[in-house]
């Protein structure tokens, strides 16, 4: 079994494309899922299919990495200021932005999360440059059946074409509770929510213009929220979960925009 996680994870390694999502808080493990997801975001309605592998050799350490493909992405308009007009846009779909990265416990409960995010394919013209962040963690087991994790997060990007993006600091909150738990048989609901505060430090530059006018006025704070619900249960002695999570993914301080995310995932280990 470890053998074949590992096979994946080099395949995802040198192929892993996609969204970053939100994972909560918790000690490496060695797991992998399937999700299809449907998002709006700008205006703009796509279909994704996701895999993602975590792959712990040692109970204290993990590599992981994500990959989906954009198979569908639209943006529909409709106006009758003046005359009537229907405007429907298909637009590039592919690969999306690669996430790889390790999960280490430092002592005991508190630990490190190193990622790096290269730009994206072909499934997205947003966010195109390599990203590294660096996110210290702890994780408490408050019960038997609630897991409660906090952490703190710094991404750095990569200058490219004389852009620089500014830095941002992160503050990222999460529980996992199990429910109606069978402890022998390792089955029952999980519920979990994980929340993002983030915050840009200082504008982007334009540095192909002069320097008064390199500004790119982007400071930005804003949240992403996850709400996950699965249900884990055993077939042939493999736990297996399935589950529905809702994410959103631009949100202000004073309210929603847009930026939102259904997925439906089966996820195998853990």
């Amino acid at each position: 079994m470890k053998r074949a996680f590992v096979c994946i994870l080099f395949l995802l390694v040198a192929e892993a494309f996609a969204t970053e999502a939100l994972r909560p808080i918790l000690p490496p493990s060695t797991k992998a899922n399937v999700e299809a997801t449907v998002e709006l975001d700008d205006d703009i309605y796509s279909f994704d299919t996701r895999v993602a592998a975590e792959f712990a050799p040692f109970t204290r350490f993990s590599l992981y990495a994500d990959a989906s493909f954009r198979f569908l992405s639209y943006s529909y308009e409709y106006s009758t200021e003046g005359y009537v007009h229907n405007y429907c846009n298909l637009h590039v779909n592919g690969f999306n932005e690669t996430y790889v990265g390790m999960r280490g416990l430092i002592y005991k409960n508190i630990g490190l999360d190193w990622s790096w995010r290269l730009p994206p394919g072909e499934g997205s013209q947003l966010q195109r440059f390599h990203r590294m962040n660096i996110e210290p963690f702890t994780f408490l087991q408050f019960s038997k059946d609630l897991v409660l994790g906090t952490s703190l997060r710094y991404n750095r990007f990569l200058e490219d074409k004389n852009y620089k993006p500014g830095d941002e600091i992160g503050l990222k909150m999460s529980f996992i509770w199990k429910f109606a738990w069978n402890d022998s048989l390792n089955t029952g609901w999980k519920f979990g929510e994980t929340a993002l505060y983030q915050k840009r430090l200082q504008d982007s530059e334009n540095r192909n213009l002069d320097k008064r006018y390199r500004k790119m006025d982007d400071k930005y704070s804003g949240f992403k929220m996850r709400f996950d619900i699965s249900r884990t249960f055993n077939l042939f002695k493999l736990p297996l979960s399935l589950g529905f999570d809702y994410e959103i993914h631009k949100g202000t301080l004073f309210g929603f925009e847009t930026g939102h995310r259904v997925g439906l995932y089966l996820q195998a280990l853990d």
